[in-house]
């Protein structure tokens, strides 16, 4: 029988965890991470704040694992697409749709994701975070180019640019004091789309040198 006392142990033990980490994501989705204080996770969660520290022994191993999980979960959706059988244009497109409207959708966990100011641990995730979008675009690249449906770019340099252009677009209108989204929500979106589309396309019109001499 000692083995089923392990198992239920093991159990209570994983569904106190798994609500913990429920009840932070709640907290950081209705206030950023700066709303996800220990006792007020410990509350949310139904358990005693003791027991919270013996889980996650610091606020920031606490966020930094639910920054872990949600980013895991937005990158499985993009990569799922990323993978599909449609061509690299169609798959790029509704990459790009699927962020940036995921983003404004989801709009406070969105900017505590992407902007909201953080501790060191926090940034460290979040620049993982753009390097695994930048891996998504370049692959989606790369495909393109072999198909001759972009021109010849270099996909990392032109991942890289799409994955911090998004973000950076998008700060202001996720703000919390910002109203831009209840104005022009979508609109956001499609300059976006529209935007990286172009760089994209437009690649290989004119080198730099070209645009120099033409200046």
């Amino acid at each position: 029988m000692a083995y089923r006392r392990t198992d239920n142990v093991a159990a209570r033990l994983a569904d106190n965890r798994r609500a913990i980490l429920n009840a932070a994501r709640d907290l950081v989705s209705e206030g950023g991470f700066a709303a996800a204080q220990m006792t007020e996770v410990a509350r949310k969660a139904g358990v005693a704040t003791g027991t919270l520290y013996r889980y996650f022994p610091s606020k920031e191993e606490l966020c930094r694992q639910v920054f872990r999980e949600v980013s895991a979960r937005e990158m499985n959706v993009l990569a799922s697409i990323a993978a599909g059988k449609a061509s690299a244009a169609t798959r790029l497109t509704e990459v790009l749709y699927t962020f940036a409207g995921r983003a404004v959708r989801g709009r406070r966990l969105a900017y505590a994701l992407l902007a909201e100011p953080v501790d060191v641990g926090l940034a460290e995730e979040r620049a993982r975070f753009r390097r695994m979008h930048g891996d998504i675009f370049a692959g989606i690249l790369a495909d393109g180019v072999a198909a001759g449906e972009f021109p010849p770019l270099d996909v990392r340099i032109a991942a890289a640019c799409i994955a911090g252009a998004i973000p950076t677009a998008l700060i202001g209108p996720l703000a919390p004091e910002s109203h831009e989204l209840e104005e022009k929500g979508e609109r956001v979106i499609e300059e976006i789309v529209r935007f990286c589309l172009a760089g994209v396309e437009g690649a290989g019109a004119k080198t730099i040198g070209d645009m120099r001499r033409s200046a």
